[in-house]
């Protein structure tokens, strides 16, 4: 609920502050005087500035009472609020406009997100939100709350909405995912067939340079035959006679020498059997060498392919494994999705189908109240009429889309509301739907501006009565021309405008009293300007 709403050098108005009362308000006098400065400033503290053209700053400030509900909308955008109130404070300069929730700077997609649908304003020279026809269905469903099959749609599309944007991020085409399995099919099969060992590429290559260079080696291990044992000058034969000659004197204290001798002959021993092996190794048969390059021609290719060493193509293997099952498993997890959303579908159709059945039952209720109201306003005949329209698909809101269509006299075609092109017609028809809804709706606040364009003074009383209606439940501010409604008002304030130098200024004051009855008789024309 609004609380108050003041203004500094706001336009033409230079000062004022008024406060509503919970029920009705009216806001009163002449054709340019600034009601629509008002309502301005009224749209600013819900997120709405005018256009700013003014060099000189100026300001607005809201005073609103915060309800659980506020709160938790406020908590949610990351804004604490302390207390039963918040003021909306906003600051206007040449460059830029400036909000403020409780002196806290705030973007004012804050301010707007905060009293959506919570306030609302009628004007004949702005969107009305019950015209607006995505939220038609909203009325209806005020109406069923308490009922399951509300919670249980929404349960539905929630679940689907889910399974459908997991199941729309496989971005990848089921043609691509069978190309990517069949290629690391393929690359498994090519690296397992090879029976690959770690470490063997080091192995096989070793083997394949040996055996094709096998002629050098045996040449050279047979010429270090030669020197070792095998030649008349060997090593061997030289340590032979080294020993012969120091077991002559190994008496002598040369014992030692002779032990190192017989050491030496042993190691030479032991290195002669090794060049024997090694050259013995190397007398292979065609075959055995066609063998081993073919080895190292599979491992070379393998090695291009998938890694530089017997490790790191295996550890390739390994990672194909795991893509592969990956793949295998998305294509599970796809078309288990697939069934998931069919069966989730067929809940919805028929779960929507029963939702669809309560709303029109609700919706034949509301138009017989509403056809009442339009009776008492002076259209006999004129009808509202909630129209439920498949969709091809599921919506948030249920399986039809639910739209508001009026007929103006009897004999006319239907038509969807937002089209009544009478500024009058449509102000009847706002106004009887808000005085059938006003205990289904959730508003604090509503704004009627000249509600009663178009309404002659014979209706005046009706619409008065309609609008006081409305207040019992739902804070309302009228802009009006029409002294029934300033009447029976809680609160009547009247702008008035002056001429300061050469400047037109408006201010707004509350009425009481004989002030009061004298703008009353000033608006019903007893009293000659």
């Amino acid at each position: 609920m609004l609380l108050s709403l003041a203004g500094n050098d706001f336009l033409t108005f230079k000062e004022f502050y008024v406060e509503f009362s919970s029920g009705m308000n009216a806001v009163t006098g002449e054709s340019g005087a600034g009601k629509t400065i008002f309502l301005k400033a009224l749209w600013a503290v819900l997120g709405f500035p005018p256009q700013w053209d003014n060099d000189n700053a100026g300001s607005i400030e809201g005073n609103f009472e915060v309800d659980s509900s506020l709160s938790s909308r406020l908590k949610e955008m990351g804004i604490e609020i302390d207390g039963d109130q918040l003021l909306v404070t906003v600051s206007f300069t040449g460059q830029r406009t400036i909000y403020r929730i409780n002196g806290r700077m705030v973007p004012r997609q804050i301010v707007q997100t905060a009293f959506r649908d919570r306030v609302e304003i009628h004007s004949q020279h702005s969107s009305v939100g019950l015209l607006d026809e995505s939220k038609h269905h909203v009325i209806l469903d005020h109406a069923l709350r308490g009922e399951e099959i509300l919670d249980q749609y929404r349960e539905l599309y929630g679940e689907f909405m889910k399974v459908r944007r997991e199941f729309d991020s496989f971005s990848v085409d089921p043609a691509q995912i069978e190309r990517e399995k069949d290629f690391l099919s393929f690359q498994i099969s090519e690296i397992e067939q090879a029976e690959l060992q770690p470490g063997e590429d080091r192995v096989v290559e070793m083997k394949y340079t040996r055996y094709r260079n096998a002629q050098t080696l045996i040449d050279t291990f047979q010429e270090l035959r030669e020197i070792l044992k095998d030649g008349e000058l060997s090593v061997y034969n030289s340590l032979n006679d080294a020993v012969t000659i120091i077991e002559r004197i190994e008496d002598f204290g040369y014992k030692k020498w002779h032990e190192n001798l017989q050491i030496a002959l042993e190691e030479l021993d032991s290195l002669y059997s090794m060049v024997e092996e090694e050259r013995d190794s190397l007398e292979i048969d065609d075959e055995e060498f066609t063998a081993i390059e073919n080895r190292m021609t599979l491992i070379q290719g393998l090695k291009r392919k998938y890694g530089d060493s017997a490790e790191k193509i295996l550890s390739r293997l390994e990672t194909f494994k795991r893509e592969l099952g990956a793949l295998q498993e998305l294509e599970e997890r796809k078309e288990k999705l697939k069934r998931l959303e069919e069966d989730l579908l067929v809940r919805m159709k028929k779960t929507g189908l029963v939702l669809d059945q309560k709303r029109a039952a609700r919706a034949e209720e509301i138009e017989e109240q509403i056809k009442l109201h339009l009776e008492d306003l002076r259209m006999k005949g004129a009808e509202l009429r909630f129209t439920l329209q498949p969709e091809e698909i599921p919506r948030s809101y249920g399986i039809s889309r639910v739209t508001m269509m009026v007929k103006t006299n009897p004999g006319m075609e239907f038509m969807e509301i937002g089209k009544v092109a009478s500024g009058g017609e449509l102000s009847r028809f706002l106004l009887a739907l808000e005085s059938a809804l006003k205990d289904q709706l959730d508003l604090e606040t509503i704004v009627f501006d000249e509600v009663d364009s178009g309404v002659g003074q014979r209706l005046g009383t009706v619409v008065a009565e309609k609008l006081r209606e409305i207040s019992s439940e739902i804070q309302t501010i009228v802009i009006t021309h029409l002294p029934q409604i300033a009447l029976i008002a809680d609160r009547h304030f009247v702008v008035r405008k002056e001429q300061v130098g050469s400047k037109t200024v408006s201010r707004i004051e509350e009425l009481h009293g004989p002030s009061k009855e004298r703008e009353i008789e000033e608006m019903s024309g007893q009293i000659p300007e």
